[in-house]
């Protein structure tokens, strides 16, 4: 197995050095050009800012405003026109949103890149704004937005965000939820939409078979004329959590969804890809201690949210009837790791298997051009990815215990389910001893207890990594 990953890697990134990646500005407008050999073409035109961009009351309405650009037909090409064009030549035009950004793209075939190029910029600078197809697209807003309220996944997500992020913008929904997004107006829309049409704010990305001079004049006659500064710039301060706490909601479901916080370094920094790689660790511990060993989920997971840039977290993530039980585990298997630390031989055998599944990821043309744009407008920049390789393989042990236990030090947890057979001081319990907190004697019984539950913590830890080198499991 371990061949394997080294073998697709280094295809892979033989593969990515061969193609160097162009980075240019176009009458203002950043541009980023990685040339393929690929028949197909991705253009994704990044929008920074998310939910940074809109008020609380506002929530949904840059997710709204370019469903109805991308789908609503323009001033040049009525929507059955629009999608008649585009169907004959194979192309699909289409938005995204996040937190952090959103996106307008482009998929076509390299033989109708000019075509659809022009057909793009057109929904772009001349979107129709129709109100028949705005009111149908925001009924479709709305259904999704009150099914995501009855998903508990979808429901526990964003409860985890308002109460880890309250007060900062990620408490916001890109999205939208139904309030919201059913109190918005075509005029809000064509408004907003307005404001977010400056060079600032946006970056081009093109992933494809394209002469660099040609993107260039397309470039410059689609946003040449747009304004060099938006007013919507907003800046906050960074997520701190300092200490445990618990917020919950009643929910009668089959079974319990938590989600818990924690905090996170900067995107671009060295600790970034630490702890990206030591949340993997953590998240094969617990599939081996709580669904292997225990069978107390299905599906319990720990990780460093990749699409995630201006206020990073990290998160842990369980489904379970025994929450109290799980929780148990999930905060030991980190207080294990503060006592001993991760083994050597964890980040080793990590390596191939987190670089070779990071760039699978990124096989399609659309998936390297959403990475490249992510990249581009975090803080490392382009610098930052093309040293990531050599930055994971150069990642030490003791760099990563130390990061781990730097940033995993309180957990905002957030549950939906029965809350009535939650021990909260599980919950609450802290990671690590408190700076004033009184250590008792050995010779008390306190003291007593307090050693023995460490010898014993040990004693499972050590039987666990014994077990493990046994039960490995493949992917």
């Amino acid at each position: 197995m371990k061949k394997i990953y080294i073998i697709l890697f280094t295809l892979f990134s033989l593969h990515l050095v061969a193609q160097d990646i162009q980075e240019m500005e176009v009458e203002g407008v950043k541009v980023v050009l990685q040339p393929s050999v690929k028949d197909v073409v991705s253009v994704q035109l990044f929008i920074k800012g998310g939910c940074a961009n809109f008020s609380e009351a506002q929530q949904g309405i840059e997710a709204l405003a370019l469903d109805v650009v991308t789908q609503g037909g323009t001033e040049n090409f009525p929507k059955n026109e629009y999608f008649g064009e585009m169907e004959k030549i194979g192309s699909s035009i289409g938005s995204s949103n996040n937190y952090d950004y959103s996106t307008i793209s482009l998929k076509c075939l390299k033989q109708y890149f000019d075509k659809s190029w022009e057909i793009y910029a057109d929904a772009i600078n001349n979107p129709a704004f129709v109100e028949k197809e705005y009111e149908i697209i925001k009924n479709q807003r709305v259904t999704g937005a009150k099914s995501a309220e009855s998903d508990p996944d979808s429901h526990l997500r964003n409860m985890a965000m308002k109460n880890s992020f309250a007060g900062k913008n990620y408490a916001k929904n890109p999205d939208g939820i139904a309030e919201t997004l059913e109190s918005l107006s075509l005029d809000d829309l064509k408004r907003y939409y307005t404001q977010l049409k400056s060079k600032d704010k946006i970056v081009l990305v093109v992933v494809g078979d394209i002469d660099a001079n040609t993107l260039k004049a397309k470039v410059g006659k689609a946003f040449g004329n747009w304004t060099e500064k938006s007013k919507l710039q907003v800046k906050e301060e960074k997520l701190q959590i300092s200490e445990a706490s618990f917020n919950s909601e009643t929910r009668e479901i089959a079974t319990n969804y938590i989600r818990g916080y924690m905090n996170a370094p900067q995107v671009g920094t060295k600790d970034e890809i630490a702890l990206k790689v030591a949340m993997s660790i953590l998240g094969d511990r617990y599939f081996d201690e709580i669904r292997t060993k225990r069978n107390l989920s299905y599906a319990p997971s720990a990780f460093f949210p990749s699409s995630i840039i201006s206020n990073p977290y990290m998160a842990v993530y369980v489904t379970t009837d025994k929450p109290n039980e799980a929780i148990q585990v999930m905060t030991d298997e980190i207080r294990k790791i503060h006592d001993v630390g991760f083994d050597a031989s964890e980040l080793k055998n990590k390596k191939g298997e987190f670089l070779t599944y990071h760039y699978m990821k990124q096989e399609t043309n659309g998936s390297l051009a959403a990475d490249i744009g992510r990249a581009t407008i975090s803080n490392g920049g382009l610098e930052h990815r093309a040293e990531f390789i050599d930055m994971v393989n150069a990642l030490t042990i003791e760099e990563m215990n130390t990061a781990f236990k730097k940033y995993t030090r309180a957990i905002n947890w957030t549950y939906l389910g029965d809350d009535s057979i939650v021990d909260k001081s599980v919950f609450l319990a802290p990671i690590v001893k408190p700076k004033n907190a009184v250590e008792p004697a050995n010779n008390s019984v306190e003291g007593k207890e307090v050693k023995a539950k460490k010898k014993k913590r040990k004693k499972r830890f050590r039987k666990s990594k014994k077990a493990k080198g046994s039960n490995k499991r493949g992917f």
